[in-house]
């Protein structure tokens, strides 16, 4: 199987539609990324690019930070021992409801 080379635009297209899956660019007095009829520049405070390329370069970007912010943050394990509890709960609710 042949490696087909990808243009950059379709490179960091992927890489966002990872973390915002069916991310789309759109232009409206300049390019954005769009996720959920949601703009991502104004999520993060950042300014409409000129291309389509740079609007997808920063989208990768800050899919790559929140992913660094979400991995180091302090309260992440309290965020999963909730997350643990609940899971117990919804499965003991199951399980009380089966028998």
């Amino acid at each position: 199987m042949a490696n087909i080379k990808l243009s950059t635009i379709e490179k960091m297209r992927r890489r966002v539609q990872k973390r915002y899956p069916a991310a789309k660019a759109v232009y409206d007095n300049g390019w954005y990324v769009s996720w959920q009829e949601e703009n991502l520049n104004n999520t993060f405070l950042l300014d409409n690019t000129e291309t389509e390329e740079e609007a997808w370069e920063q989208a990768a970007t800050v899919a790559k930070h929140e992913q660094h912010i979400n991995r180091t943050h302090p309260l992440k394990s309290m965020w999963g021992s909730t997350q643990k509890n609940q899971n117990k709960e919804r499965i003991a609710k199951r399980i009380h409801y089966v028998r």
